[in-house]
């Protein structure tokens, strides 16, 4: 009965329909049927979920179905014309999707006023009554990826709801991350806190109409001091570790969905007049990335840290385009690009670059081989190759514009260019297509021919050392 109730909701919550009952009746059908065991605290470690076959299974069971798990788009498309013969676990992820569809649509200008009252009238009731935020933590354990997941999506649309709408940051969700975050690394689960506060802070920076710094602000500055703490810990691992060798394991998943949240920092800290510490802890500590990437961790998670690398030196670039110079405006964006860019240029002194294997095949589509003879740079990545280059030559850039001495400027130039072209002649091989170069410049366009805006930053940031140079 139940489960028909819901598919009746979900097509009419999906046309706009008016939901005509009252809001303690959508309130029940949206209520999560999720057990705790007795006894046991908030973490949520022995929660128990209906299972497929009616029975009860443990959250610390290790074995997975061998059933199909299928996409979350799949779910919600067929959710309006499957059969009753639900499972406890398809009724979940069809509250799941009511509630995240429900969120969205209350955001809508385009839907009714009244609709969009009746919706918040229900979510009030859920968080309240139902204490929906502390069942959504529960599941975001389960072992069930998609279900997790779900919860995830759900959990974090509820949060930014009450943050628009009652100005209020989640109490449960935030202790929930707290805990997490701080008991890090005796407690490794911490991949969905992860997932669900990049969700909320990609969810500010998608919303065209509110106050992001004052959002922002209010959902980060709780977690400042916890966020700069876990960046310390999770970073300062021995990450010669099996653990670390697969990128499906839980350390490896923790780390990427850690590098994740680190872009959404990035992305968010433009919103605020002055950063948070832990929108700035990626420049002034990253030195521990930088020991990371020549670790052996696996070059999944070498290759997206790598790729971050240079969003920070682009940081600057993107910004000074879109409002003018940044540095007027905010000091602190000029402490952070010089401490990035010292720490950059210190390791590459050291020989850092021929550390870094780029040897692995990228990812074509179909699978992971290259055609047969189309083997022109003899297998190496060439994303992560102008990626490294132009992260050495943004740090050059910036150094020397900051630089007041010709002597400081030339000997830091010969040392960092020189093992620049050491690191390409290493791993730009020879090809019917290739010549031999006969001046230095020619590896401009070698290296960043196949990406237009890479040459454009990395021929800028030649051109204005060059200037200085010119200057003095």
């Amino acid at each position: 009965m139940k489960i028909s109730l819901l598919q009746q909701m979900y097509k009419d919550v999906l046309v706009g329909i008016p939901l005509a009952k009252e809001s303690h009746h959508y309130t029940s059908l949206l209520n999560l049927c999720v057990e705790q065991s007795p006894g046991r605290d908030e973490s949520c470690n022995w929660m128990h979920l209906p299972s497929t076959n009616g029975g009860i299974r443990s959250h610390q069971d290790t074995d997975m179905s061998d059933a199909v798990v299928p996409t979350t788009d799949d779910t919600s498309n067929s959710f309006a014309n499957v059969n009753s013969s639900f499972c406890p676990r398809e009724v979940m992820l069809l509250q799941l999707t009511l509630i995240k569809m429900m969120v969205a649509k209350a955001e809508s200008q385009e839907i009714e006023f009244n609709t969009r009252q009746k919706y918040c009238e229900i979510f009030v009731l859920l968080l309240k009554e139902a204490k929906i935020d502390s069942k959504l933590v529960c599941l975001l354990g389960s072992y069930d990826q998609l279900l997790s997941h779900m919860a995830s999506k759900s959990l974090a649309s509820l949060v930014y709801f009450q943050l628009k709408e009652e100005n209020a940051l989640n109490v449960t969700w935030l202790t929930f991350s707290l805990k997490a975050l701080s008991g890090f690394p005796v407690n490794t689960q911490v991949a969905e806190c992860l997932w669900t506060l990049t969700t909320i802070i990609k969810d500010v920076l998608k919303d065209k109409v509110s106050p992001k710094a004052g959002i922002l602000k209010k959902l980060l500055a709780p977690l400042d001091a916890v966020l700069e703490e876990f960046y310390t810990s999770i970073l300062f691992h021995h990450f010669d570790s099996h653990h670390y060798t697969s990128p499906y394991s839980e350390a490896a998943n923790n780390l990427i969905s850690f590098i994740d949240l680190l872009e959404a920092l990035l992305a968010s800290r433009i919103e605020l007049e002055l950063p948070l510490r832990c929108q700035r802890v990626l420049f002034l500590k990253v030195s521990y990335i930088l020991n990371l990437i020549s670790s052996s961790i696996h070059y999944l998670i070498k290759k997206k840290f790598i790729m971050l690398l240079k969003k920070c030196v682009l940081y600057k670039s993107r910004e000074d385009a879109k409002s003018g110079s940044l540095f007027l405006q905010n000091p602190s964006l000029y402490e952070d690009m010089l401490a990035l860019s010292n720490a950059v240029l210190q390791v590459v002194n050291l020989t850092w670059l021929n550390q870094i294997p780029l040897s692995e095949k990228a990812s074509y589509f179909g699978g992971s081989e290259a055609v047969p003879g189309d083997d022109a740079q003899g297998g190496t990545d060439q994303t992560v190759l102008r990626a490294l280059s132009l992260v050495v030559l943004k740090a050059l850039e910036f150094k020397f514009q900051n630089s007041a001495t010709e002597a400081e400027i030339e000997e830091d130039f010969q040392s960092s260019m020189s093992q620049l072209l050491i690191f390409w002649r290493s791993h730009v091989k020879a090809s019917p297509q290739f010549h031999p170069v006969v001046h230095h410049c020619e590896w401009l366009s070698l290296i960043f021919i196949e990406q237009d805006d890479d040459m454009w930053e990395a021929a800028k940031a030649l051109l204005l050392i060059y200037l200085k140079f010119d200057r003095l």
